[in-house]
């Protein structure tokens, strides 16, 4: 592979990587919890808002990390910001599953944020021994999510996560090994939970 094409690849992965960036995708997956919702169901509007804040808003905050210090290069700027990116979400998401309590928000809203609380216990007990992507865990928890919940309408949803893989994997942010067991990790608990929490396989 010529050196052109490899910087070419190296450039799109960073650019998959951001857009299908943790919070991002969070988003993208309460909003359309929030329209497959009844207009009836109680508190529908104030859990969806309070799940985006805790699981979108507050851990977006950590990009502001990708501001560079003079003279810091560009690697040590991305260690910086993958750190506080996982120091945000350790810190938002349990206090947004309290205040999802509190306020008596939706089940699934407070299944989903559950979802992300245990995961990223799961990541970091898991990166004790084997370090394992976030990226893919962020995609792949919502994607199982939706394609549990809405059946096999959302099946297409499964492209992102291989594209997740390739963009991490060509920014040499992970291998290929630790891309796949971030996945599997955040799919495992995204099922289990939901089904816990009472939820049928295309409920929605």
């Amino acid at each position: 592979m010529s050196k052109n094409l490899r910087r070419t690849y190296h450039s799109l992965g960073i650019v998959i990587s951001q857009i299908v960036n943790v919070p991002f995708i969070a988003g993208a997956a309460l909003t359309l919890l929030l329209f497959s919702l009844r207009p009836d169901v109680p508190q529908r509007v104030l859990g969806w808002g309070v799940s985006v804040i805790f699981l979108t808003v507050i851990p977006a905050l950590s990009l502001l990390f990708y501001i560079p210090r003079r003279n810091e290069p560009w690697a040590s700027t991305e260690k910086r910001q993958r750190v506080m990116s996982f120091v945000f979400m350790a810190v938002s998401y349990p206090i947004g599953f309290v205040v999802l309590k509190i306020v008596q928000a939706p089940p699934v809203f407070e299944a989903m944020m559950l979802t992300y609380v245990i995961v990223v216990l799961g990541l970091i007990l898991v990166n004790l021994f084997f370090k394992a992507s976030g990226h893919a865990a962020g995609v792949a928890g919502p994607v199982s999510a939706m394609i549990y919940l809405y059946g096999l309408i959302a099946t297409p949803l499964i492209a992102l996560i291989p594209l997740t893989m390739w963009a991490r994997v060509r920014t040499k942010g992970h291998t290929l090994s630790q891309t796949i067991i971030g996945a599997l990790l955040s799919a495992a608990i995204t099922v289990a939970v939901l089904a816990l929490y009472g939820f049928r396989p295309g409920q929605f």
